[in-house]
């Protein structure tokens, strides 16, 4: 998923790179096999990858540099290896026990400082950078539907070949005289908005003494909106205008929160343009299983669908998104864009950066450094600097990874978070 500002008309667009189920992913084979509860990793875990699709049709809107050009450097990487860092390192001992195929294992259990072989990888990139996605919705996807569906998938060949990306408008609410443009369904990006709109109503000051309980009284609400009414749009009516004007009043959702494994990055050029972008295979690894011949791990969204509602599976179907980026104005001009990792987590953390840069004034470098707190469904927690009486974890602590541009006038502020391994870095 996309967020592009684009500089000359002043237009807030979003692209939704996000895949489908396969066709043979039914209610009744997750009742067959599974007896109704969606598979965490393996065959049936799998939509269609469709970052490939959605990165090609952002670059035929927008590009500028020859596409084969901007692959060049990935595949340069891949054919050098991944280097095994100590954040890698810990990522791949939790791997251990629990891959799926022996491609997977093959691939990624190697020690640190080790170099991981890329090379296959590197190929089939360079076969997207030559002949564009229909390369690999066509050669490739002919690879994964063979090789997942040799393990119990559900693939066509046809699901590959007839995917393709959506434009739609991005969802937009004021908040305490700034625009916040968030992802639209089938992302949870409304869930953010839902939250600010509350907050807002309630005239909440970011730093009252019970903004905590306030705040969970609102998060426990606007997550079980989110799970009565969000999902694919093309498959169900998503009430958008009705969810922005609820209030904290009903029943709570009890449900466990889960993180995701997620990379963002968010880009401003000399002219300011601005994308703002996300991208996940889910959990960590995704399903645990990686094509051999092209080297392609397989995400693992479809476990993201129920068995019956608006996110009930379905064949060619969009799960409900983790992903989301924002994209903030004030006064019609573009004020900041922010992506995080988190998952689930995730509208909680947009909305605890976005009170700090708005309600408490901070830069976008305080506003993300500062210690935070979520609620993972059952108990809050805390970094250690909250001053609350919950529990705490060392700070900097696993709460989302940011990356964010903040525009002040002619000068712009890039910042990485110091909980994850990015980088700020400017072209001059």
């Amino acid at each position: 998923m996309a967020m592009i500002y684009n500089h000359g008309d002043g237009k807030v667009e979003f692209i939704n790179g996000t895949g489908w189920a396969p066709s043979g992913l039914t209610r009744e084979l997750i009742m067959s096999k599974y007896g109704g509860v969606m598979p965490r990793y393996g065959p049936l875990s799998i939509v269609v990858p469709g970052m490939v699709g959605g990165v090609h049709a952002l670059w035929q809107r927008h590009g500028s540099m020859e596409w084969g050009d901007l692959l060049r450097p990935a595949v340069r990487l891949a054919e050098a290896g991944l280097p095994v860092m100590p954040r890698l390192e810990g990522a791949l001992n939790s791997l251990r026990e629990t891959y799926h195929d022996d491609e997977t294992a093959r691939t990624y259990l190697a020690n640190r400082w080790e170099r991981i072989d890329m090379r296959r990888l590197g190929k089939t990139i360079g076969g997207i950078a030559e002949a564009g996605p229909s390369f690999f919705y066509k050669e490739v996807g002919e690879a994964i539907t063979e090789y997942v569906n040799s393990m119990g998938g559900a693939f066509s060949l046809s699901d590959f070949k007839d995917y393709t990306p959506e434009w739609r408008e991005p969802l937009k609410a004021e908040y305490r005289g700034c625009t916040v443009f968030e992802s639209p369904p089938n992302s949870q990006g409304l869930t953010t908005l839902i939250i600010l709109r509350d907050v807002e109503s309630r005239g909440l000051p970011a730093n009252a003494k019970d903004r905590i309980d306030v705040l969970l009284d609102i998060y426990r609400k606007a997550y079980s909106l989110r799970d009565e009414h969000i999902g694919d749009p093309r498959f169900v009516d998503v009430p958008i205008d009705s969810l922005l004007k609820f209030n904290a009043a009903g029943p709570n959702a009890n449900n466990k929160i889960l993180e995701g494994d997620t990379t963002n990055f968010v880009v401003i050029d000399e002219a300011g343009n601005i994308v703002s972008a996300i991208q996940s295979l889910y959990h960590p690894f995704g399903s645990r299983i990686t094509e051999p011949t092209y080297q392609i791990t397989l995400n693992n969204r479809a476990s993201d669908f129920k068995l019956d509602g608006p996110n009930g599976v379905a064949p060619r179907k969009r799960p409900l998104h983790t992903l989301s980026s924002m994209i903030i104005e004030k006064g019609g001009e573009p004020m900041a864009a922010i992506g995080i990792s988190g998952g689930h987590f995730r509208p909680q953390q947009h909305v605890l950066l976005l009170m700090n840069l708005i309600d408490n004034g901070m830069d976008i470098v305080n506003a993300i450094d500062a210690p935070r707190f979520l609620w993972d469904g059952n108990e809050v927690f805390a970094e250690e600097g909250v001053d609350a009486p919950i529990r705490k974890i060392k700070y900097p602590g696993a709460t989302g990874v940011a990356h964010a541009i903040q525009i002040l006038g002619r000068e712009r502020i890039a910042y990485a978070d110091p909980r994850g391994d990015g980088l700020a870095v400017g072209q001059y």
